[in-house]
């Protein structure tokens, strides 16, 4: 049981792992907002082929 304790005690003051988790979690964010917006400008620009596609061919 004191070597439970002693671990939890090191890792809860240990500040290694919490910047490794921070990092982490702030790459998930930035992962979470730029996929969706790649998607959104890879519809565009399929959009805007298109239509320059259809200019051309008249």
């Amino acid at each position: 049981m004191t070597f439970i304790t002693n671990y939890a005690k090191r890792f809860w003051n240990e500040e290694e792992g919490v910047t490794i988790v921070e990092m982490v979690i702030i790459v998930a964010v930035i992962l979470i907002l730029i996929i969706p917006t790649l998607a959104s400008l890879g519809e565009a620009e399929d959009a805007k082929l298109k239509e320059l596609e259809e200019k051309i061919s008249k």
